[in-house]
């Protein structure tokens, strides 16, 4: 019988065994994974769609802000120019100066004119007057403009003041649109008046403004004002004048006389 052969095979060592499993098998490391095309798309759609809905907010704001400015802006014009006539009105007195007033209508608007005198401005000094005039006016460019006048001169119109007594003008504003000016004669609202040629003044003054703002549109205030007396003091004749001298001549005589008579008497 014969022996089979036995072929014994020797096992390589773990050692070798690793070495040469790591050499054939790497070892896996952590990889990121990438974004891929649709991903990207839709990131740069939804920043669009943000970057959109911020930048019409933030300009729907500042419109707003704009807006609300330009309309306090008209209204506050509108309530500075009414308190300073209502002020210039109420400080009128009778007087022997004319107060005069009218209205032109030009491209649908009223271009009202209005002067007195009145002792608005005279702080802790009533005596002291001015004569002070509103009056709507249209340039070559049709730009309407409120301006007023000031001067020391009594006698005479503004329009009429000599070299010496030229009236100070003052700019008012270039957003009004409208100036009527109207008088209370006790039974009906007129819009003309001379006091020069009535022989008084109003009972009452209405000034009807209109205020535009940047976008065309319109506010309209009422300054109204009652006048306190409505006679108007006429300035002293030269015949009266001179009756006053002799009157007080007389009655100069007349105390010299009694003095003389007093002196008499004394002396017996």
């Amino acid at each position: 019988m014969r022996a089979g052969r036995v072929i014994m095979r020797r096992e390589p060592s773990l050692a070798i065994r690793g070495s040469a499993m790591g050499a054939v098998l790497p070892r896996k490391t952590g990889m990121t994974g990438a974004f891929t095309l649709v991903e990207i798309v839709l990131a740069m759609a939804l920043s669009a769609l943000l970057l959109t809905i911020v930048y019409w907010t933030y300009f729907s704001v500042n419109r707003s802000v704009d807006a609300a400015t330009e309309g306090q802006d008209a209204l506050d014009t509108g309530r500075i120019l009414s308190e300073l006539i209502k002020r210039d009105i109420r400080a009128i007195r009778p007087t022997p100066y004319a107060l005069v007033g009218n209205n032109t209508m030009i491209q649908n608007s009223s271009f009202g004119e209005l002067e007195f005198v009145t002792n608005a401005l005279s702080g802790t000094d009533p005596q002291r007057l001015r004569r002070v005039g509103y009056t709507l006016i249209l340039s070559d460019d049709d730009e309407k403009t409120l301006v007023r006048r000031e001067s020391t001169d009594l006698s005479d119109l503004l329009d009429k003041s000599p070299a010496d007594y030229l009236p100070k003008v003052f700019e008012v504003s270039t957003i009004i649109t409208g100036f009527l000016v109207e008088f209370y004669n006790g039974a009906d609202w007129v819009q003309t008046w001379d006091s020069g040629v009535t022989g008084q003044i109003p009972t009452q003054i209405r000034v009807t403004i209109d205020v535009s703002d940047a976008k065309g549109k319109t506010r309209r205030f009422v300054a109204e004002e009652a006048i306190q007396s409505q006679a108007v003091q006429s300035a002293p004749s030269a015949s009266q004048s001179g009756q006053t001298t002799s009157q007080s001549g007389q009655t100069t005589s007349q105390s010299g006389q009694n003095a003389s008579q007093s002196g008499q008497n004394a002396s017996q």
